[in-house]
């Protein structure tokens, strides 16, 4: 392994100590980057407040968003919904241990996803303007984690953190997957509640489907919040991982990744 990613692996698995505020909680939705945050937590947010008679976001940002489900550290802002909140985070190794767990009194989570290489071409798309380098050096990415906020190697961090603590812990965890939800959205909300056991209501839900599509959402945008969250990626996954390209990414999710996620992670979920 390298010496810089070994590193880097270690801090992130020893230092973050947000995990001990879950128990607050009676839900945590933890999210890969670029992986439908913004959608998935809107959708909620409107159903929840339909659901409880509560006004509804103004936008879909995160700051919009955050008195329905917020960071770890926020207050309750509405006492009628139930505690939830959401983190990007790769949770201390305090998680490991099921006393633990128990003595924090830890929620369940859902863990949404996308697959890597969606993931690596939506970020690439969103952030090449503050990236400024090409597709392969962002592709072969910073083992040390210091160049980019998402690359190759944070996935693989989270993606084997997360993991590791589902086979520890399974009936805690319900992976959420990008793709199913574009196809089955109602079914993803109806099972995020279940597991969580909150409720929302099915015309709550009729009306967060019809809020959560992308024209809908063009019309939610914060003038005070970053402005590319809805960008339409223009190449393709064929053209992003081809020839040389997908012979670095084969390379680095073979030695990197040590859980799949229910995903085929060497092929290409759709164009």
């Amino acid at each position: 392994m390298d010496p810089h990613y070994a590193a880097r692996v270690r801090k992130d698995n020893w230092s973050n100590f947000s995990v001990l505020r879950h128990g607050a909680f009676d839900g945590m939705l933890v999210t890969s980057k670029n992986s439908g945050t913004h959608w998935v937590k809107y959708m909620l947010a409107v159903a929840l407040a339909e659901t409880h008679g509560l006004p509804h976001p103004q936008y879909f940002s995160e700051n919009a968003v955050r008195p329905y489900i917020g960071w770890p550290k926020d207050k309750a802002t509405f006492s009628q919904l139930p505690r939830l909140a959401f983190s990007h985070t790769i949770p201390h190794r305090l998680m490991d241990w099921a006393w633990a767990r128990r003595a924090a009194g830890l929620p369940r989570y859902v863990l949404a996803v996308r697959h890597p290489m969606a993931i690596l071409a939506s970020h690439y798309a969103k952030w090449q303007h503050d990236l400024r380098v090409d597709w392969p050096t962002y592709l072969a990415g910073d083992p040390a984690g210091q160049q980019y906020r998402c690359d190759i190697f944070w996935l693989a961090r989270f993606w084997n953190r997360w993991g590791e603590l589902m086979q520890r812990d399974p009936a805690r965890f319900l992976v959420v997957r990008y793709e199913e939800t574009r196809s089955t959205a109602r079914a993803t909300l109806e099972t995020i509640a279940g597991h969580w056991d909150i409720r929302l209501s099915p015309a709550a839900i009729d009306l967060a489907l019809k809020a959560g599509t992308k024209e809908a959402m063009a019309r939610k945008v914060d003038p005070d919040a970053e402005r590319n969250v809805l960008q339409n990626r223009t190449e393709t996954l064929q053209s992003r991982f081809s020839d040389d390209n997908l012979v670095i990414y084969n390379s680095l999710v073979s030695a990197l990744f040590k859980y799949d996620l229910g995903y085929d992670l060497y092929t290409r979920p759709y164009a």
